[in-house]
């Protein structure tokens, strides 16, 4: 004699074995590419920074969103040196035109001229060669 269990238990057991494979989510990706400029860099998506000279400031980005390098408009005095700086903005991201204040030190103030992606061995030589 079947229970009535067996059989519930052989057709929910048929019922998995049947239904097809699942599709696995791709989610879409948008990795930079190398020498693109950014005209600003979401403050969420920056890992950490790195001072490199007192012109350019290294920056690694969280998840795919590689490395950039940024430059101000002229020397900014000490910041190589204090190796950190501070920025005000009314918006989430840090764009070209701002102007960061070297930590530290005499406090140079400094614009913002470029902002660009570039390789992670580049931004590796720019930090090794500091």
């Amino acid at each position: 004699m079947i229970s009535v269990r067996s059989c519930l238990t052989g057709l929910a057991l048929v019922a998995v074995i049947a239904l097809p494979p699942a599709a696995p989510v791709l989610a879409e990706v948008n990795i930079p590419e190398i020498g693109e400029v950014d005209q600003c860099l979401p403050l969420t998506r920056i890992k950490r920074t790195k001072a490199v000279s007192n012109q350019t400031i290294v920056v690694e980005m969280k998840s795919y969103d590689g490395w950039r390098k940024m430059e101000t408009q002229n020397r900014c005095p000490g910041l190589k040196i204090e190796g950190g700086f501070s920025y005000a903005t009314p918006l989430t991201q840090l764009c070209k035109g701002d102007i960061i204040t070297v930590l530290g030190g005499i406090g140079s103030r400094c614009g913002l001229a470029r902002i660009t992606v570039i390789s992670e061995e580049d931004a590796k030589s720019l930090i090794a060669n500091r």
